[in-house]
């Protein structure tokens, strides 16, 4: 991290520990609980409310001094949901500004920034959740995809206020406008543009730090977009539960040039809530289909069946005493359960057992796992090939062969021998010759 950067990062923890004694003890009680199940503190809960100001400021502190970032990264969104006047104390703010610290039992709204102008909101959101509207620092960008490649941004980055319970409902809009060369693009005829909506949490982004992490797309647990009055319908949001990320931003599908998108959601997350802010922003993308990405696999990507016989052989144990069986190998997808017709795996896997390439980005186009589905290790899309030992097989059985028997240097056959890596037939049965019994004894 930068030295500048991290300047900012420790300023702005100190000015939280100098902004702790105007919460209430209910405010800091709250705190405490939440950091202890967040972070996996230990704090006590119970005492008067210095002694709760005191073991805040003290564990922050500590987190400063080992240089602990990640600590802080996560109870920041936890504090900023009690409305401490954090900003008041930061070295840029006049300490004329400073309100004065109100009771235990005296509601707090923190001062708006007259330098972020809250975007429109709808009639349900209470002035006192108004988000801001903030841009994302340079160094962020949201994690790359097979399915898309950015091409620009079109809106600012709406902040959205955390919900603080399964009844607590939220609304924010996002509203821009396109130019006339984005409008273009989308409206050309069979254009791959689209306007796609991102959204990341307070767990991947946070304003106040210029890193260079990679975001990735989480929308609320549940939610509803609205894009021009009309609901999103069909758009996959929620992901896999607790998987931030397997969620692909939705398409906007939209092609006039003022717009405005609503998402309206709650937390209704099971158990101990986790408290989230919730950042919007619209980007105009270069979308990519599945065959044109599994025809740039066989363009780009083919391993030969002798390379894949060489890495075979290469990996054969040098101890003569350890004898490799045969192995049993399926000729169809994981997936689809159909016979494979683009044999696809990642250069790191270690098995030879290959997916089909369109069954396989087919469905991580509706949920990016990014899963290997044969060995479930996560693998890089970046580092998938076509297998072409297998593509060999599947050329030299019928469709009516489910599976083949390999060996370790790479010679295969099928279970009944019709069919081999020497050739048709050439594994098969051993031929008999018929002899007359009475030639002996002539």
């Amino acid at each position: 991290m930068a030295a500048s950067n991290t300047a900012a990062v420790w300023s702005e923890l100190d000015a939280t520990c100098k902004a702790f004694p105007y919460g209430t003890v209910a405010d800091l009680k709250q705190i405490i609980l939440s950091i202890n199940n967040q972070c996996g503190t230990h704090m006590i809960r119970s005492g008067r409310k210095q002694e709760l100001v005191d073991r805040l400021s003290m564990q922050l502190g500590a987190w400063k001094s080992n240089n602990d970032f990640a600590k802080w990264m996560a109870a920041k969104p936890i504090i900023d949901a009690i409305h401490l006047p954090v900003s008041s104390f930061m070295p840029s703010m006049p300490m004329a500004s400073l309100p004065a610290p109100r009771g235990i039992s005296a509601p707090y709204l923190a001062a708006s920034n007259p330098a972020q102008v809250p975007l429109p909101l709808s009639r349900s959101v209470s002035t006192s959740a108004l988000p801001k509207s903030t841009y994302f620092s340079p160094g962020y960008r949201f994690k790359q995809s097979p399915f898309y490649s950015i091409d620009q941004v079109v809106s600012s980055v709406l902040e959205c206020p955390e919900s603080y319970t399964s009844s607590d409902r939220r609304e924010c809009t996002l509203q821009f406008t396109l130019n006339d060369e984005q409008l273009a693009k989308l409206r050309a005829p069979g254009s791959p543009y689209q306007l796609r909506l991102f959204c990341t949490s307070s767990k991947f982004y946070s304003p106040g730090y210029n890193g260079n992490a990679e975001c990735l797309v989480e929308f609320p647990p549940t939610c509803e977009i609205y894009v021009n009055d009309v609901q999103l319908k069909g758009a996959l949001l929620k992901g896999i539960k607790k998987r931030p990320g397997t969620a692909p931003p939705p398409d906007l599908g939209v092609t006039v040039a003022a717009n405005a998108v609503r998402m309206i959601y709650i937390n209704s997350g099971q158990g101990q809530l986790e408290l989230k802010k919730y950042y919007l922003v619209a980007q105009l993308v270069k979308a990519q289909t599945v065959s044109a990405l599994v025809d740039q696999l066989r363009t780009n990507r083919f391993v030969s069946g002798a390379d894949i016989r060489r890495q075979m052989v290469a990996a054969m144990p040098d101890d003569d005493e350890i004898i490799a069986g045969s192995l049993k190998m399926s000729l169809k997808c994981p997936l689809s359960f159909m016979r494979i017709s683009t044999p696809c795996r990642s250069s790191k896997c270690t098995h030879s057992q290959c997916f089909d390439a369109t069954s396989w980005y087919s469905m991580m186009q509706q949920t990016t796992t990014w899963l290997c589905p044969v060995c479930e290790n996560t693998l890089d899309w970046r580092e998938l090939i076509i297998d072409g030992y297998f593509a060999e097989i599947l050329k030299t059985t019928p469709d009516s062969v489910d599976d083949v028997l390999i060996e370790s240097d790479g010679e295969w056959r099928t279970a009944d021998g019709r069919y081999s890596s020497s050739g048709g037939g050439a594994a098969g049965p051993p031929q008999y010759e018929l002899i007359d019994s009475d030639s002996d004894s002539d």
